[in-house]
């Protein structure tokens, strides 16, 4: 049945009421004539709320608590004079005092008071007289819910306040906190959209929006749904229920020492002390939640009185009593749990009903009310609900109603709800949480989406937007809950980057975005992998505002530093904003990496500030964490990779002067000296390798070709990387396999070298990279995803070996029970070996339920499980050259681009990016012949060319790397000399060739003869 607002369809000026002695309810009529809206019952004394919005009380007043000003006992029910002048429309009582909240959001409070329970400012024993409770800022109340002796207050931006006494943690405001006379704001609720509150004898319970239930105070038996035998008795501080949030809670009410809760499916369950007030399964004692059954019927109202609890089964009309509670004429202490029938009875039935509706119900400790009204028609579907008043948010009117107020009170009025609205972080939360489902869990509860457009609109109308931004800037972002241990608090991290008038440049060191960025930094790890895992499931456009918000104001802060030498110092706004982006950065799986890429960083570095820096924070002499000095190669995301390989280079450099102590400004320092022969290349080069030690590894390498040119030239160790690498990688060789013909190369299941060999290796890829030396390493993906410490994936496989990948992916695709046809058992044939991917696994048939994992099983053994040895010794030997924290801010693609570099040249490219000296142009005769010449060349002989010219057969990444030719023409050279070349500069001596057939005969001689150095003079 669809849920529906109760509804007035007549007058009526008949409630019930009943009580523990007389169990058959007494049709009474309101006094004066009006019609009973609220009850509300404390031990022995009552507030019956009129709906003329005055109050009348009756019973016991030994303590003040009918507000009379007299402690005469009254049986029939008399106005509260005090209070004849306001508006009220909320009264509460606790077991000896009264609360009274005016349409004003004022709160009133009378009779006992001895505990601070009246919050008044001080502890008196009996206040006959209504008092006004002070609030902070004078904020508005709209919920109050009163305990034994304790009181809890909601107001309309979303705060809750307790006050009263605090002997078991029921003001929720930690441990080092007595009883407090006056309204005290529980801080651990901050930001969480509340819908109520709800306080009992020693315990207080909050419900949010999203249906999360927070408990705090007393646990002795298991009234907060905390069971099993580590379950606390006592919580000081909200704690979030975890055995109440799959129950859909949408109701809570509290007794002396259980509590009840109403479902989003219309059930109630009970927890607490069993004795009289709970009804369950007799087989059932476990204090969790627990069902409550012989309800004949789906339930629309729920209300606890101390020892019973009241329910409304609307589709019958009845209102039962779960639990009988105490004769009226018992002497009851608390200590002493109601010992009566705690069945299911009913205390009104359709008899009692003719022609009329239930429209509350109001328990106590032991009278009870029902308020009613008239129906004309007896078919009526409509249903009878708790209606609570809700803290204030945005809705679709209320934008509307914003952007159209044109004169002065309207105006005044929109600016007060604006006001409290966009100072609240609970309220804006509230405004855009998605509509609760019980069957899809919704894990990031806000509608960014609707929040995005609302924004949009009111950030068009200036004086709205004005607002906004003082509101934001004056509150929400000084009081951000980062370190709140509650989810539904955190969401407002979410919306905020919807929200345009977050980037408000006006004031940059105050800006929002800044504070922001530091209110997330401070964040506890707790709270931080909450927001982590939000960051990785936001759309696309959420997470780009995110980023684009976090990189508008890192530009605006670097366009503050007039001079890059400001580096030097402390810059605490700047760093906090980029270890913030860093940190999205870290989960972004979506969006492009070149979005993070801040071309104004590159602007600010320089070599002498970064190198100085580094060499601080290698010596230990950097400040801590806390300073706000920044060091931009913690902070590679930001660069593009020719950047990022430059930071690399100066970070070696910085460890290597600091591994020395070298003072800044000395000497070069020493070089890595590689003494090889041509015809011993592999095996010269890892022998001297091996006796290396580590420090020696980050040094400068220089690589001399015994009997050829010195080792000054850098086009020799291009040569000698591309060699090396070519004989270590050829099949024949047999370091590595490959599946098929052509096909990318991987580690071997049964090595026949030893292990130290793969660390050599790794040693040899380290040093390409750190000297920025490309070479042909025909690896997959696979392998910079492992040194990046990133999963591989059945993509990486399809590179690795496609046939195997593709059939691997059509058992993924097969139709239900295809799979089955196929008859493929969990094992695998790779590297000519038969291996079982689980024990027994040739006996385990793949199947719909398991084909997943079979393929993932795939994939594991063939990148990690069989090659963990060979691999692992690599990965160590790489790590040992280069400096894991830098590397791996890399992504795979780039740092794959980084050593193996551009294999597809652009030869116009090339063309265009060479450079002439002396006699020689563009337009030269000579110049026009070769490059006619040259681009008549096959792409292997084009190749060629490159490594007699450069020492590599392949271009370095755009932008690190000159690509081109630089060309002379030597007055010495003949025609019938051949071309020269000066690897280390890309410099090629050309003769002055007058005809096509020399050149292309010049050009044969040098692609031909290009391996080896000879001395020039």
């Amino acid at each position: 049945m669809t849920r529906r607002s109760r509804r007035r369809l007549g007058c009526a000026e008949m409630y019930f009421y009943w009580t523990a002695d007389c169990r058959k309810p007494r049709r009474l009529k309101a006094p004066d004539g009006g019609e009973l809206l609220q009850a509300a019952s404390g031990e022995r004394h009552s507030l019956l709320l009129l709906s003329n919005h005055r109050v009348y009380s009756c019973g016991d007043n030994s303590l003040g608590q009918l507000g009379q000003k007299r402690k005469q006992n009254t049986e029939r029910p008399e106005q509260v004079q005090s209070l004849a002048t306001l508006h009220v429309d909320l009264v509460s009582c606790g077991k000896e005092h009264s609360i009274a909240v005016s349409h004003k959001g004022r709160v009133f409070a009378w009779g006992a008071g001895s505990n601070g329970q009246l919050g008044i400012g001080e502890c008196k024993d009996i206040n006959l007289m209504p008092t006004k409770i002070e609030f902070p800022d004078d904020i508005k109340i709209i919920q109050v819910s009163c305990g034994h002796y304790h009181s809890l207050a909601l107001s309309e931006d979303g705060q809750v306040f307790s006050w009263g006494s605090n002997s078991q943690g029921q003001l929720g405001l930690g441990k080092n906190f007595s009883s407090q006379a006056s309204p005290q704001k529980v801080k651990s609720l901050e930001g969480i959209p509340l819908a109520q509150v709800a306080a009992g004898g020693t315990h207080s319970f909050a419900l949010s929006l999203t249906g999360t239930s927070f408990g705090w105070g007393s646990n002795s038996v298991g009234q907060l749904a905390l069971s099993g035998e580590k379950a606390k008795v006592k919580i000081h501080k909200p704690y979030s229920i975890g055995a109440l949030k799959s129950l859909g809670v949408v109701y809570i009410s509290c007794g002396y020492e259980h509590t009840a809760v109403l479902t989003q499916d219309e059930k109630v369950f009970t927890f607490g002390d069993s004795s009289g007030q709970l009804q369950h399964s007799p087989q059932s004692e476990r204090r969790g939640p627990q069902l409550v059954e012989g309800i004949d019927g789906p339930v629309s109202m729920i209300e606890c009185g101390s020892y019973h609890t009241l329910a409304y089964v609307y589709t019958t009309g009845q209102v039962v009593s779960i639990g009988h509670g105490p004769s009226l004429t018992s002497n009851l202490t608390h200590q002493e749990a109601p010992a009566e029938n705690s069945g299911v009875t009913c205390l009104l039935s359709a008899k009692d009903l003719v022609n009329i509706q239930v429209k509350d119900i109001f328990a106590g400790t032991f009278a009870n009310f029902a308020t009613t009204h008239r129906v004309s028609d007896p078919r009526s579907t409509s249903v009878s609900m708790k209606i609570l008043p809700e803290i204030n948010r945005i809705n679709q009117s209320l934008v509307q109603k914003w952007i159209a107020a044109k004169r002065k009170k309207e105006r005044e009025e929109a600016e007060r709800e604006i006001k409290t609205i966009f100072s609240s972080s609970a309220c804006l939360t509230a405004s855009f949480l998605k509509k609760r489902d019980p069957v899809e869990k919704n894990f990031i509860d806000v509608d960014l989406k609707m929040a995005r457009d609302v924004f949009k609109k009111l950030a068009e109308v200036p004086w709205i937007s004005s607002l906004i931004i003082t509101c934001l800037q004056n509150k929400i972002i000084k009081e951000l809950p980062y370190n709140s241990l509650h989810q539904d608090a955190l969401l407002v991290f979410l919306l905020l980057p919807e929200c345009p008038m977050m980037q408000d440049p006006r004031n940059f060191w105050e800006t929002l975005t800044v504070e922001f960025a530091k209110a997330i930094y401070k964040m506890n790890t707790e709270s931080f992998e909450f927001l982590q895992k939000c960051w990785k499931s936001l759309d696309i456009s959420s997470l780009s505002a995110l980023v684009q918000m976090l990189k508008n104001t890192i530009i605006t802060a670097i366009s503050q530093l007039r001079h890059p030498d400001l580096m030097t110092q402390d810059q605490p706004s700047l760093k906090v904003l980029l270890e913030v982006m860093k940190r999205v950065h870290k989960v972004n799986h979506r969006l492009p990496t070149s979005t993070f890429i801040i071309n104004e960083l590159s602007a600010i570095l320089n070599f002498i500030v970064e190198e100085k820096k580094l060499f601080l924070k290698y010596t230990n002499q950097l400040p801590s964490k806390s300073s706000g000095l920044v060091v931009l190669s913690d902070f590679l995301f930001g660069f593009d990779l020719p950047y990022k390989l430059r930071l690399m280079q100066w970070d070696l450099r910085a460890k290597l002067r600091s591994d020395t102590m070298a003072p800044q400004g000395s000497m070069r320092p020493e070089l890595l000296t590689l003494r090889v022969r041509r015809s011993h290349l592999v095996e010269d080069a890892l022998r001297q390798l091996g006796q290396a030690e580590n420090s020696d590894l980050r040094k400068p390498l220089t690589v001399e070709f015994i009997n050829e040119v010195s080792a000054k030239s850098a086009g020799v160790s291009s040569e000698f990387f591309h060699y090396v690498f070519e004989e270590m990688t050829d099949p024949k060789y047999g370091m590595f396999v490959y599946p098929e013909k052509s096909s990318k190369m991987w580690f071997p299941v049964n090595p026949k070298f030893e292990k130290k060999r793969y660390f050599l290796f790794g040693i040899l890829c380290g040093l390409s990279l750190s000297n920025l030396k490309v070479a042909k390493l025909p690896f997959p993906l696979a392998l910079y995803k492992k040194l990046l410490k990133k999963k591989t994936t059945l993509e990486d496989l399809k590179e690795l070996s496609f046939p195997l990948g593709k059939s691997l992916q059509e058992v993924l695709n097969c139709k239900a029970g295809d799979v089955e046809e196929l008859y493929i058992y969990f094992s695998i044939h790779w590297d000519q070996e038969d291996v079982d991917l689980i024990p027994n696994g040739i006996s385990e048939p793949v199947n719909q339920t398991n084909r997943q994992q079979y393929v993932s099983k795939c994939v594991d053994y063939i990148f990690n499980t069989s090659v963990k040895t060979s691999y692992e010794e690599f990965h160590r030997g790489f790590y040992t050259v280069c400096n894991q924290d830098i590397i791996r801010q890399f992504h795979p693609e780039e740092l794959m681009k980084a050593i193996i570099g551009n294999a597809d040249c652009d030869w116009e490219q090339f063309e265009n990016n060479s450079l002439y000296e002396e006699e020689y142009h563009k337009a030269h005769p000579t110049i026009l012949l070769f490059w006619k010449a040259f681009h008549e060349l096959t792409s292997d002989e084009k190749k060629k060319f490159l490594l007699f010219l450069t020492g590599c057969d392949r271009f370095h990444i755009e932008g690190l790397q000159f690509d081109g030719i630089r060309f002379r023409c030597p007055q010495t050279f003949s025609e019938e000399d051949n071309p020269r070349s000066l690897t280390c500069h890309n410099i090629l001596d050309l003769p002055k060739y007058s005809t096509m057939g020399r050149m292309k005969e010049a050009l044969q001689v040098i692609i031909n003869n290009n391996k080896g150095f000879a001395s020039w003079t």
